[in-house]
């Protein structure tokens, strides 16, 4: 009998001891799966795939990309997206954020539509730093070949052209705009602004 009642002491012993064990493990799993946790993980991961904003506006594009990108790779969760890319702004967009309500800075995708509106970066401006990039010193071909690329990709997503019959339609359309007056020209340019292909 004493020797039954040690057995059902051990047994109650490893069932206690069990769900103590259990209660820790729950415990350590709360934790990972917390925001800071998360936070800190994917801030890590970023640092070291991501690289800083460049000073030149017309980068922010790519910049996001980039991002995008990464978010999607490491499948980051939205409620963090915002918080993650701040440490790779530059000054200009960090003083910029500061003027944003918050709801919207907490949002990656408010962010980034706010950015590109602060920016303007509209289809003109590509079209214009297309027409005017020159190759400076320290650029190779192969890197002003990419960014020529990049400014024309810009352009054209802008523009929202999909198809080669649209491309020919928008050079056409673009040529047409340099023989116009200058009052017809802005008309032009305020419908298509106010259409959001401007």
């Amino acid at each position: 009998m004493r020797k039954f009642l040690l057995e059902a002491e051990q047994v109650e012993l490893r069932k206690r001891e069990l769900e103590r064990q259990i209660a820790r493990d729950k415990a350590g799993d709360e934790r990972k799966d917390s925001a800071v946790a998360k936070g800190k993980l994917f801030g890590d991961a970023m640092r070291v795939s991501a690289t800083r904003m460049c000073a030149d506006p017309i980068e922010l594009i790519s910049f996001l990309r980039n991002f995008d990108q990464l978010f999607a790779v490491y499948d980051v969760p939205a409620a963090l997206q915002a918080i993650l890319i701040r440490p790779f702004l530059n000054d200009r967009v960090r003083t910029y954020l500061t003027k944003l309500d918050p709801q919207v800075s907490g949002d990656y995708t408010q962010l980034t539509d706010a950015l590109l509106q602060e920016f303007k970066l509209s289809a003109n401006v590509y079209l214009e730093r297309f027409n005017t990039c020159i190759i400076s010193a320290d650029d190779m071909y192969v890197s002003f070949a990419s960014k020529l690329t990049g400014l024309l990709d810009y352009y054209l997503e802008s523009r929202h052209v999909t198809t080669y019959e649209q491309l020919c339609e928008l050079f056409i359309c673009d040529r047409i705009k340099t023989v116009l007056s200058e009052g017809c020209l802005r008309y032009t340019l305020s419908i298509e602004s106010a259409k959001g292909t401007g």
